[in-house]
């Protein structure tokens, strides 16, 4: 049996697309943007989105060579399930996050998922100038 359609759960969904509208949804490697003189990607509406250079360069110097491979942008999910916390799903962003903030053992993954303050999630993409974005679920 179908469930019934309800109206609120369509504007709600329509919502998160307007949101999510900006996100770039084919990320490429920080070696990639790394070896660009203005590291650019495409969002999900077919807008240029710029990087910051401090960003990526913050973010090299954290990240060993193998890890360079990493995909930016990083992810954050935010959820309504959520209300005080955020949560990554990429371990290597993770271990680079990690060594570039100084988390030490703070942000286990459990599940696939490393949860983090909303505050840390929201000031990560204020200072990673778009090395970082929000995807809301």
């Amino acid at each position: 049996m179908e469930a019934p359609w309800r109206p609120e759960e369509h504007w709600v969904e329509m919502e998160y697309r307007k949101l999510n509208s900006g996100t770039v949804t084919r990320r490429r490697t920080l070696a990639a943007l790394l070896a660009e003189a203005e590291p650019t990607l495409v969002t999900r509406d077919g807008e240029t989105f710029h990087l910051d250079r401090a960003g990526l360069d913050r973010l090299a110097a954290a990240a060993t060579p193998e890890q360079r491979s990493v995909p930016l942008p990083i992810t954050v999910h935010f959820t309504a399930d959520a209300d005080s916390e955020a949560y990554l799903t990429d371990p290597v962003a993770v271990a680079v996050l990690r060594q570039a903030e100084g988390w030490g053992p703070a942000y286990p993954f459990r599940d696939g998922k490393a949860w983090i303050p909303l505050s840390l999630a929201v000031d990560l993409i204020r200072r990673y100038g778009g090395a970082v974005q929000a995807l809301y679920l």
